[in-house]
């Protein structure tokens, strides 16, 4: 067995062969989705009561953030700031250029979705030594339906997804087995991931296998040793905020309220694990983010028979296996101790696994030329189903309100007028805020205020002076 120190030697002699072309390809595939993702965002951007949350908190200076992560919607809150701070820094350096409106941080957030998606495209290359089969999944990830909605949101689960599509490239690209800075850095956007979102924790559990099992294999107990002490480091640094939320508050303020509830009914013996929802729940989810608007009757089987596949030719390739088939793996089992429903967008952190295991799969041959042509047709095949999922894409949730919003609101503010209150003709979702954007724009809402306005559907304003208190 070769030693690790030249299994990464003989790494960064191919890294430095073909770092052109791998940056040539990435950059366009970075130029190409980040277009796709922010087309139109000015115009529709669904500013709803959580981009709202989140937006305000970014707006304040960097020592008022929360030291933990957004509320969830089954209790309790994420584990740390991470979504925070990246959303902060976002504003401070995209939002300048679009007046702070909310939809810089969309377009933040798509940054990071495509750069992550370049990093990955390099990673798949580097590893599997294809670039068919590397543009085939980083098509087929990056022009999902339900991903190019969301990608463009301010809105921590899409943020964790991106950050644990960057955990899983750096695995590809052997940094836990690099210098501790690279292992550092790879374990800290790790758990960053799964601060900015819960669900990125099944991606988290198959990155952090790698660092311990991978440097195993190739012999190296050392490196296996350290990557525990950065992996243990890394997390109880980032983990520090979170203490001192806790401890400003006499630890009562417990997080994921509801996981845990669920977990202790199951140990207790008060409910039994939902093994059989969870499966079902994981494959619906991946039929409606990778597969619609087409239908798989057999999607589940497909999934099973591809990771039987990876398992049997990756057996010895323990970083390949740990962020395809395990983060899968986990995910089925750690939902199974979830009794509430399940919801498509819990999943999201794991399509880059699922999509690449099936892509692995189909090209597993040995035959370099027939493989290499099994990746061309896999990748024609990603690119022609492209227009019909942009199409599909625009069928989903959007609020078309926005851009009027945004329009009405710079009107109003060229008044210099404090508003009572900013008001519209036409139905909003019940979330959605039409003074929220006066106010970025450093309008002023006073309820005593001489004046109010409706915004009406053809963007006309009509101001209306209140008389009494």
């Amino acid at each position: 067995m070769m030693p690790a120190n030249r299994v990464i030697k003989a790494q960064a002699v191919a890294l430095r062969a073909v770092s052109r072309p791998h940056l040539v390809v990435a950059v366009l595939a970075f130029l190409l989705t980040f277009a796709l993702r922010i087309r139109g965002v000015s115009a529709h951007f669904i500013l709803l009561g959580d981009q709202i949350r989140d937006w305000a908190i970014a707006l304040r200076p960097f020592y008022e953030l929360p030291l933990v992560g957004p509320p969830t919607h089954v209790g309790g809150y994420t584990l740390g700031p991470a979504f925070y701070w990246i959303l902060w820094t976002i504003r401070v350096g995209i939002g300048p250029f679009f007046q702070n409106l909310p939809h810089a941080g969309g377009i933040g957030q798509a940054a990071i979705h495509s750069a992550a998606d370049a990093l990955l495209l390099v990673a798949i290359w580097r590893r599997t030594g294809s670039p068919w089969i590397a543009l085939a999944t980083i098509v087929l990830v990056a022009t999902a339906s339900f991903d190019l909605s969301l990608a463009a949101l301010v809105w921590n689960p899409t943020m964790g997804a991106a950050l644990a599509k960057i955990a899983v490239a750096t695995i590809l690209l052997d940094w836990h087995c690099g210098s501790v800075a690279r292992a550092a850095a790879s374990a800290a956007v790790t758990w960053s991931a799964v601060q900015a979102y819960t669900g990125a924790i099944f991606v988290a559990v198959g990155v952090f296998t790698a660092f311990l099992a991978d440097p195993l294999v190739r012999g190296d107990w050392r490196i296996s040793r350290r990557n525990a002490v950065v992996i243990a480091a890394a997390v109880a640094l980032l983990q520090l905020p979170y203490l001192a939320h806790q401890v400003a508050h006499g630890f009562g303020d417990q997080a994921l309220g509801a996981v845990t509830f669920s977990v202790a009914r199951i140990v207790s013996g008060e409910s039994p694990p939902e093994m059989t929802k969870s499966v079902i729940g994981y494959v619906d989810a991946v039929r409606f983010i990778q597969i619609a608007p087409w239908t798989i009757p057999a999607a589940g089987w497909l999934l099973l028979v591809c990771g039987g596949i990876v398992a049997v030719r990756y057996y010895r390739d323990p970083a390949i296996l740990s962020v395809t088939l395990l983060p899968q793996l986990a995910a089925i089992a750690g939902f199974s101790l979830f009794l509430a429903g399940l919801d498509h967008y819990y999943y999201l952190s794991l399509m880059p696994s699922a999509v690449l295991t099936v892509v692995l799969a189909a090209t597993v041959l040995p035959f370099p030329r027939v493989r290499q042509a099994i990746g061309v047709a896999l990748f024609a095949a990603a690119l022609a189903v492209v227009p019909e999922r942009i199409r599909h894409e625009a069928t989903m949730p959007r609020m078309p309100e926005y851009g009027l919003l945004v329009d009405a609101s710079r009107k109003i503010r060229s008044v210099r007028q404090p508003m009572r209150s900013i008001e519209t003709d036409f139905k909003l979702p019940p979330t959605a805020n039409p003074e929220f954007l006066f106010e970025v724009l450093g309008g002023q809402i006073d309820r005593n205020a001489q004046w109010s306005c409706l915004i009406r559907a053809d963007g006309t304003l009509l101001y209306r002076q209140v008389t009494g208190s």
